[in-house]
Order: C-alpha cells, then sequence, then structure tokens
C-alpha cells in the first residue's frame, strides 16, 4: 500500500546540553548480547584522556571538565579514580603506563609529574577494581596488525575476574584476535586508515577519497562485529596536533563539521559507542591552557573553539540517540554523492547501498548517509525489520577550524522511503520536539549533522 507524501520541514535549532523532552521517552534498550556479563549498560562516548601527571591539586577540576564535556567514560590512568567517583563519568584504568615519574608523557611533552608503573590486571583491579567509577581495563595498545600473547592472555584474565569489568584493547587491528582472545568490544583507529597526513595534522580538511577511506574502514568495523558478535566501538580523531607534534608545522584542530560527521556516521554503521582520540580537558581546542603554562593552574581554562560541540553532540548521544540504538545492529548503509562536474567520482565507500525504486530507502539528497539499524533479536533470526535509520549530513568543512565558525550553511535534505514503511519520527534533539512524517521527509541540517529517524513499517495486511 502506497501512502499519501507530504513535506514538512524540521528547524534545527542550535544543539543545547537540556534532556530530552517528555513526550520523546522511550524504554531503555538492553545493550548487545556480548555485553550482557559488563556491568556498563549504556551507549559509550568515551574520552582517551590520561590526566596521568595531574595528582590531587589538579585532578578534581579536570574530571569535572570531561564530565561537562559530556562523556559518560574517561581511559585514564588509576591516579585519576578518585576524581571522577566524584561525577557521573566511569572510569576505564589503563595498564599501559610505564614509568614511575615521567621525562615525557604520553603525549612526548616534558612534564615530571608522577605516573603509575605498568600494572598487571590482577594488580589493577586489586588496586581500583572495587571502585564503584570503573567500568573496565584499557590493557593494551600500540601492537599493530598482530595480538602478542600477552595481550591475549590480559583480556582473558579480565573476563575471568567476573567483576563485569570490561577489557580495552586499542592500536590493534587483528580484528580476529580480538574475538578469539574473548574481547566483547571491536575497536577500529579511522585515522590511521584515512592518514594522519590526510585530513588531520597536515590541516587539509576532508577530501573526498579520505571521507571515502574512512567510511570503508568503519565498514568494515560493521562487518567485523557483526559476523563475530562484538560491540563495535570505533576510535576518532579529535585532537588539535601542537605545532610540530609528529614533525608537522602546523597547529590543527578539526572544524564542528568533521566532529559531528564523525560520531553521528559511527552510529549509521552501529557502533555501540565512540572512543574520543585523544580528549584531554588541557588542551587548547578545549579549555584554554592557564597564561603561566600548562598545568600551571588548579583549574582548566576558558572552554576552547571545541568545546561546545563536542559538548552538542555528545548530548545529543548520550540522552536522545544512544538509549535507542542500544542493542542495535547495522544491517548496512545508503550513501548518495554528487555527479555534477565539480564531483566527476562518486567517491563512495565499498558495500554502500545505492536508493531507489522497491528499496527501503528509494531516494537520498546527495552528500548523505542513511543507516539501516535493526533490534538485535530480528538480526539473529534474519528478519532484519529496520527500527531506526541514521541519517547524516555528509559535508565537512577544515575552514570551520581555521575560522572558528561554522562555514556550511544549513540545507533542508531530503529523503524518500519505499512503500514498506508506514511512518517515520524524526527523533529531535534535545530541546526539540519530533515530528512525525509519511514517506517522504525533509530535514534541515548542519555540516555533519545528523538525526536518528524511527521507522514504523507497514503490515502485510494493510
Amino acid at each position: 500500500m502506497y501512502f499519501r507524501r507530504a513535506s514538512v520541514i524540521i528547524a534545527v535549532a542550535l544543539l543545547l546540553p537540556l534532556a530530552a523532552t517528555a513526550d520523546r521517552t522511550e524504554t531503555l534498550n538492553q545493550p548487545l548480547e556480548c555485553m550482557k556479563d559488563y556491568n556498563f549498560k549504556r551507549f559509550m562516548v568515551a574520552a582517551w584522556c590520561f590526566h596521568n601527571y595531574l595528582g590531587t591539586d589538579y585532578g578534581p577540576a579536570y574530571a569535572k571538565a570531561v564530565e561537562a564535556a559530556g562523556f559518560n567514560v574517561a581511559l585514564e590512568t588509576g591516579l585519576m579514580v578518585p576524581h571522577y567517583e566524584k561525577t557521573s563519568v566511569k572510569v576505564m584504568v589503563s595498564t599501559m603506563i610505564t614509568d614511575t615519574l615521567v621525562e615525557r608523557d604520553v603525549w612526548g611533552i616534558k612534564r615530571n609529574h608522577p605516573a603509575e608503573k605498568r600494572m598487571s590486571v590482577a594488580d589493577a583491579f586489586k588496586k581500583y577494581g572495587k571502585s564503584p567509577a570503573v567500568m573496565g581495563f584499557h590493557v593494551g595498545s600500540k601492537y599493530g596488525h598482530r595480538m602478542p600473547s600477552n595481550l591475549a592472555a590480559a583480556v582473558k584474565e579480565t573476563n575471568a575476574l567476573k567483576a563485569g569489568l570490561v577489557p580495552w584493547i586499542a592500536h590493534c587491528t587483528d580484528l580476529n584476535a580480538h574475538a578469539a582472545a574473548g574481547s566483547p568490544i571491536v575497536s577500529i583507529e579511522t585515522f590511521k586508515r584515512t592518514k594522519w597526513a590526510g585530513f588531520g595534522c597536515a590541516n587539509k580538511g576532508w577530501k573526498h577519497d579520505k571521507r571515502k577511506d574512512y567510511c570503508n574502514y568503519m565498514e568494515w568495523g560493521r562487518r567485523t562485529a557483526n559476523a563475530r558478535n562484538m560491540a563495535f566501538v570505533p576510535m576518532i580523531p579529535c585532537m588539535r596536533e601542537s605545532k610540530g607534534y609528529r614533525k608537522e608545522k602546523v597547529g590543527y584542530r578539526h572544524g564542528d563539521s568533521e566532529i559531528r560527521f564523525q560520531v553521528l556516521s559511527a552510529i549509521a554503521y552501529g557502533a555501540q559507542g565512540v572512543m574520543y582520540f585523544a580528549y584531554s580537558s588541557n588542551r587548547e581546542c578545549w579549555h584554554a591552557q592557564p597564561s603561566d603554562g600548562a598545568y600551571a593552574g588548579k583549574t582548566p581554562g576558558k572552554p576552547g573553539p571545541n568545546f561546545k560541540v563536542t559538548r552538542d553532540v555528545n548530548t545529543m548521544v548520550t540522552q536522545v540517540i544512544g538509549p535507542r540504538v542500544l542493542g542495535c545492529r547495522s544491517i548496512g548503509v545508503y550513501q548518495s554523492h554528487p555527479t555534477d562536474s565539480k564531483h566527476p567520482k562518486a567517491h563512495k565507500a565499498r558495500h554502500s547501498l545505492n536508493a531507489g525504486e522497491g528499496k527501503l530507502i528509494e531516494k537520498l539528497d546527495h552528500t548523505a548517509m542513511a543507516g539501516v539499524l535493526v533490534h538485535e533479536a530480528d538480526f539473529k533470526s534474519g528478519k532484519n525489520t529496520p527500527a531506526y535509520v541514521m541519517l547524516v549530513d555528509m559535508r565537512t568543512d577544515v575552514r570551520e577550524a581555521e575560522e572558528r565558525s561554522e562555514t556550511l550553511k544549513p540545507r533542508e535534505l531530503k529523503l524518500t522511503f519505499g512503500p514498506m514503511v508506514k511512518a517515520v519520527e524524526v527523533i529531535g534533539a534535545p530541546g526539540e520536539k519530533n515530528r512525525v512524517f509519511d514517506r517522504e521527509v525533509k530535514v534541515s541540517l548542519r555540516g555533519g549533522d545528523g538525526r536518528l529517524l524511527k521507522l514504523t513499517m507497514a503490515t502485510e495486511t494493510e
């Protein structure tokens, strides 16, 4: 049965850190089955921090700054655990610090602050595992394409504690070994695929081919997580490189559209969380440094240019989108790209779906993606009834970082669903009301922004 097409424009205001409106409350979904034995039961929005050198004088203020940015997990050393106990943020304790007194910190900057020795899982659990703020352990990092036996053993040892603590592996692309070791999470680094010089440190912005590589990598994570019964939690680049770091001679921060796009597109690919690499509230893009030097003051400086967009997108994900997509699998991502003279190549990621007659999505405006999400029970049964579509505007512009303002004007993004869809509810951002449409939807979005669409499917009797 076909339905009358109607056009309604949703005006999207600036995101505000407000609670979701009461008229769109839904039952909190349960996590994926692979996460059922772990204590953390929310969509993970994590900050890779390493405030290991802050101590008691600085720690409380920086823990509160991470909370203010909308994160619900922070990857930190154990020294910061007591400070996070006074916030809503949970801690993934790293066992990777190697020196008792660091000459240079994890970013290669001379500090001379105390740090932990590298700990075994047993030692980490004994020292920090009983804290209500601890949700897991970062057990290994920087292992490349092969996972060594001691890292696999650390994952198994964490699971053997039966304490509900999540084992986290970073910088290891041996995804089959992740599964074999019993890791519940697939964590890939999208910035490794797109190359640092491609869009990050070299200040060249998102090019079409780099965005395609990014999406290809996300597709790899989506497929691996689905095939291996794991949760997909990618690491996305969000860091400002200071001058001279990694031999790049420019400073850089990501523009607002780049940060929004990476977080929201991850959800289109079925992510059950994201890890910002590397969010540290002492960096200029989130909080200004005290005038007399790094860590000279006991509180972070004024919010920097990336703080607001980070807080806003994190708030939308943790309060609005995350509770709904928790426990969902992505069964594919529609993409549409311009083919005019300015864009002679499609630049479309591998395995992306094409809109067309008789498909779930018949029409999709250019430079947009729409990830199809189904509840895990439907995925396992093979029924694959679409529950949600994560719609994302793929436009990004590096000039936002240089000009410290939005350079991409909001646009009206259109998509048309097939006749198997009866109604579409666009889930508003915090402070917005939901809107209900039939098969044709129009949404006003900024660059990199997105909205979650809840689908009501037509029954066979209609």
